[in-house]
């Protein structure tokens, strides 16, 4: 096998994650390459054909977890603040496992996003589908198809931030699923974050013009919902970023694992010495 196909595969491999060729090709890393024959047959790392089952396995709870991403997505949309909901996480790559929640992404207009959340959060509660925090004294065992939104972001902070671009970010930006999308805001989002070309050269990046800048200007009622939000979350935070246009409620450091994991993988394809 090609370097390339090599690279592609062992990030894949990580997850447990088989590729079609297509697919080798669109997660491409480091530099472009001609397109493998497009064809559904898998391809895996040496000795790890057994994936290949896993992954077919896991399609049917994957397709379950979606609808119901998009039955949430449908009823969080009369938000009128909500610009976008996005699947992210395994699920958005079909290969969450069955016992997974729903991992959700959600942009804001400018300067709403902790006024949106006051909105969201109990709404969640109410219907029975939140996924608590597993420092919370109301642990749910079991977070099955439980809906986390972890990821929150206003449109004036569409980037990711320099410190945090990686291999593993990139793929986390590119393989997002909208499920809904209001003013563009999507492709907005990938092209405030082009610089994932440098890792994954072939996912495809809009070329937007260049945006008239967004108000800016402070709003009291969001900042007073920020600072409430704030001081209740304040004990019991770990690793999660948290500010006034993002939330980041990542309490482990996955990427830095990932990237450990995938320069194994390629120190013993001989990728790297």
């Amino acid at each position: 096998m090609n370097d390339h196909v090599l690279r592609a595969l062992a990030y894949a491999d990580i997850f447990d994650y088989p590729l079609t060729g297509k697919e080798i090709h669109h997660w491409a890393i480091g530099e472009s390459q001609p397109k493998i024959r497009a064809t559904n047959k898998f391809h895996t790392l040496p000795n790890r054909q057994r994936l290949i089952a896993l992954r077919q396995n896991k399609q049917p709870w994957n397709l379950q977890k979606k609808a119901l991403a998009k039955k949430v997505g449908k009823w969080l949309q009369h938000i009128p603040t909500i610009q976008l909901i996005a699947i992210t996480g395994a699920l958005a790559m079909n290969n969450a496992d069955k016992d997974d929640d729903i991992d959700l992404m959600v942009i804001t207009s400018p300067n709403r996003l902790w006024l949106t959340r006051l909105l969201v959060i109990p709404l969640l509660e109410i219907l029975g589908i939140r996924r608590r925090p597993h420092n919370s004294l109301f642990v749910i065992p079991n977070s099955n198809n439980k809906i986390c939104l972890n990821l929150w972001l206003d449109e004036t902070a569409l980037s990711v931030p320099k410190p945090q671009r990686s291999l593993y970010t990139a793929h986390e930006v590119a393989q997002i699923v909208p499920i809904f999308n209001k003013h563009r805001t999507y492709k907005k989002f990938l092209s405030a974050n082009s610089w994932i070309s440098r890792f994954l050269p072939n996912i495809s990046i809009p070329n937007l013009p260049n945006s008239p800048n967004l108000p800016n200007s402070p709003n009291l009622p969001n900042i007073i919902a920020f600072k409430l939000q704030y001081l209740y979350m304040k004990s019991k935070m770990t690793r999660e970023k948290i500010g006034l246009h993002f939330a980041f409620f990542h309490p482990r450091n996955t990427g830095k694992l990932v990237m450990q994991e995938y320069n194994k993988r390629l120190k013993k394809l001989d990728l790297i010495p």
